[in-house]
C-alpha cells in the first residue's frame, strides 16, 4: 500500500507538474533524484543539443542517399476567391432595374518551390561525422551532469532535494 502511495505521488508529479515538499517526501530517495536531475537545465540543454544533431545525422544521410539538397523558397501571396453574390432590385415605374455585385473573399496562402542543389558528397561526409561526435559529446556530457547531479541529490532528505530543485 505504501508502495502504491510513493508511486501515486511520482505520477501526480509528474502529470501536474505540481512539486511540494509533500510530494518529494512520498518519493523514494532515487526517485527524487531522478526527478531532479532529468530535470536539470543542463541535462535538458544537452539532451536538446543531442537530439538537433541526431536530426542532422538523419538529414545528411537522406541527402546522400538521394544524391542532392532541396531547396525551399516559399512567399505569402494574396490569393482572392469568389465569393457570394448578392443583388438588389429597384423598380422605376414599369422597368424593374436589379444590380448584382460578387464579393471576393481574400486570403493569404504560403507558396513554395523546391529546387534541386547538387551536393559534394565528401563535405557531406564530413558533415556527417561531425555531427555523430557532437551526439557523442553530448551524451557523454549529459550523462556526466546527470551522474553529478544524481550523486548530489540522491543521498539528500526530501526537504533538502526539494529545496535544491527550486533553486535549479
Amino acid at each position: 500500500m505504501a508502495s502504491n502511495a510513493k508511486s501515486f505521488a511520482a505520477i501526480l508529479v509528474f502529470i501536474c507538474g505540481c512539486t511540494t515538499v509533500s510530494s518529494f517526501q512520498k518519493m523514494p530517495s532515487y526517485e527524487r533524484a531522478q526527478y531532479v536531475c532529468s530535470r536539470d537545465s543542463n541535462y535538458k540543454r544537452l539532451s536538446n543539443d543531442e537530439s538537433i544533431h541526431e536530426a542532422k545525422i538523419d538529414e545528411i544521410n537522406s541527402v546522400l542517399s538521394r544524391g542532392y539538397r532541396v531547396h525551399k523558397a516559399c512567399k505569402t501571396v494574396k490569393v482572392e476567391k469568389p465569393g457570394t453574390v448578392s443583388c438588389t432590385s429597384n423598380s422605376v415605374g414599369n422597368a424593374v432595374n436589379t444590380d448584382c455585385k460578387q464579393n471576393t473573399k481574400t486570403t493569404y496562402e504560403n507558396v513554395c518551390t523546391e529546387t534541386p542543389v547538387a551536393i559534394d558528397a565528401s563535405l557531406e561526409r564530413e558533415n556527417l561525422e561531425a555531427s555523430k561526435n557532437m551526439v557523442v559529446r553530448a551524451k557523454i556530457e549529459k550523462n556526466n551532469v546527470y551522474n553529478r547531479c544524481y550523486s548530489l541529490v540522491e543521498p539528500m532528505s526530501a526537504e533538502q532535494a526539494f529545496n535544491y530543485y527550486e533553486k535549479k
